[in-house]
């Protein structure tokens, strides 16, 4: 039982632990979020729920946020001796910070979860922010059983030991039917300390099919199609320039990365030099493929036919598709290199995590963990995913024929997979906010590549 580890069960619940294990699994913080462009993915939304909040008592939720449910008990056979008294049933609060229809489908799966397990109750609570979480809770004036959290509140709650691994709740195998790249967002310490929920916020190659027959598979075809396509007004790439996220996905085929294993920062490398070069080598009328410009200047010109192929975030999938503007296709991010050698880019990917309490023990840690098996079925993230077009974490669900056979979400999952989580600890917000000045000094033909690499370093460890 050593995936039980700090957990204090007797082993009356040890024995019941194992049994609801081997039964089932057959089967953003002290810190602002990453700041998604001026059209962020649906899970990325602060929108917050309404809840009112006394002056005296913060971060305490309204009725209208509290979702405490009485299961109704299932009828005892007359042939089975009834005890005198049932046992109480178990409840655990449950944090997420979620928007008003987001959360009304967790009040459903909640309530799911209640039939299936009549012994166990969830109160269901709403916090506004991570900071409207983390300061009451440090200050002992609310508490936690399970949180949804994103990648900040995770790490803030992590570095406070809030939470506990999920190796103390699940057996060593459970956590490898996650995608690998979602699972290293909460892996610190040779341990995992959320399950991915939805995962997303990586880039993808859109094109205009009147004008692209077939989307590049490389740099190389990258640049030789959209110099062709670049005469006139019309532009063969659009990027948003001066946003590091762009940057980003051209790191790792050059053999770079954002920080090492323990989180520190490693910006000023030859690998961030030439993946500098690269994206300045696409942007400028004289030698360029690329427009310098906005992020909506990009899009407009996208919309309106005079850009041939652009690079956006997954959360333009749902956009382009609801204005049927343009006759568009969307494709991996081209490898860097010539085809034969070529290395794949590897975007910035964000999730949101469920976590348990340190203090979870016993009657609650059996009943926390069953609610986070049962929460990240792969029926229940595939159920998400076609409300919210959310993508899954779970490998089956990704293996889905609902994903599979769909054009756009196959590319969008594979990319997904093929990206980077930044490791726990890490404020991914904070890394793009010191890329950002030097990479506008680069474009802006005031730094080269190699001190803007520098300048990135410096400003990450301030």
């Amino acid at each position: 039982m050593s995936h039980l580890k700090s957990r204090k069960f007797s082993p009356q619940k040890i024995t019941q632990y194992s049994l609801l294990i081997t039964v089932y699994c057959l089967l953003i913080t002290a810190c602002t979020p990453p700041t998604p462009p001026p059209s962020p993915t649906p899970w990325l939304s602060t929108t917050p729920m309404p809840v009112e909040v006394s002056p005296t008592a913060p971060a305490q939720a309204t009725p209208q946020a509290e979702a405490t449910s009485q299961a109704t008990s299932t009828p005892v056979p007359r042939t089975t001796p009834v005890p005198a008294t049932l046992p109480a049933p178990t409840t655990i609060t449950v944090w997420a910070s979620l928007p008003e229809a987001q959360a009304q489908l967790l009040a459903q799966d909640i309530e799911v979860f209640q039939a299936e397990f009549p012994h166990y109750l969830v109160a269901l609570k709403h916090y506004d922010s991570p900071d409207n979480f983390m300061t009451p809770l440090m200050a002992g004036q609310i508490d936690f059983d399970v949180v949804l959290a994103a990648p900040v509140l995770l790490s803030s709650l992590w570095a406070t030991e809030q939470i506990a691994p999920m190796s103390d709740f699940f057996p060593s195998g459970f956590t490898g039917n996650f995608a690998t790249t979602p699972l290293l967002g909460a892996g610190q310490e040779g341990d995992i300390w959320g399950l991915p929920d939805i995962a997303g916020f990586h880039l993808l190659l859109f094109y205009n099919r009147d004008l692209v027959d077939a989307p590049p598979s490389n740099t190389t075809e990258l640049f030789e199609m959209a110099e062709d396509l670049s005469q006139g007004s019309q532009w063969g790439l659009g990027v948003n320039s001066y946003d590091p996220l762009w940057l980003v996905p051209w790191l790792a085929p050059y053999g770079g990365r954002l920080t090492d294993d323990a989180g520190n920062p490693t910006l000023n490398t030859l690998s961030m030099d030439a993946a500098i070069t690269l994206y300045l080598s696409w942007q400028g009328r004289l030698a360029g493929i690329a427009p310098v410009e906005t992020y909506d200047e990009v899009r407009t010109k996208f919309f309106n036919g005079n850009i041939a192929m652009m690079i956006d975030g997954e959360w333009a999938i749902g956009e382009l598709a609801a204005t049927g503007k343009i006759n568009w296709g969307v494709a991996p991010l081209p490898g860097v290199g010539y085809a034969e050698e070529s290395q794949p880019a590897s975007p910035l990917v964000l999730a949101r995590y469920w976590a348990i309490s340190q203090t979870a023990a016993d009657d609650r840690a059996l009943a926390s963990a069953a609610f986070l098996e049962f929460i990240t079925r792969p029926e229940r993230q595939l159920a998400w995913m076609s409300q919210f077009g959310l993508l899954p974490t779970r490998r089956e669900a990704l293996d889905d024929p609902a994903i599979v056979n769909d054009a756009f979400l196959r590319v969008s999952a594979a990319q997904m997979q093929a990206g980077r989580a930044v490791p726990l600890g890490v404020n991914a917000n904070l890394l793009l906010d010191a890329m950002r000045e030097p990479l506008e000094g680069v474009i802006d033909g005031e730094l080269t590549p190699k001190e803007a690499a520098e300048m990135m370093q410096a400003n990450a460890q301030k």
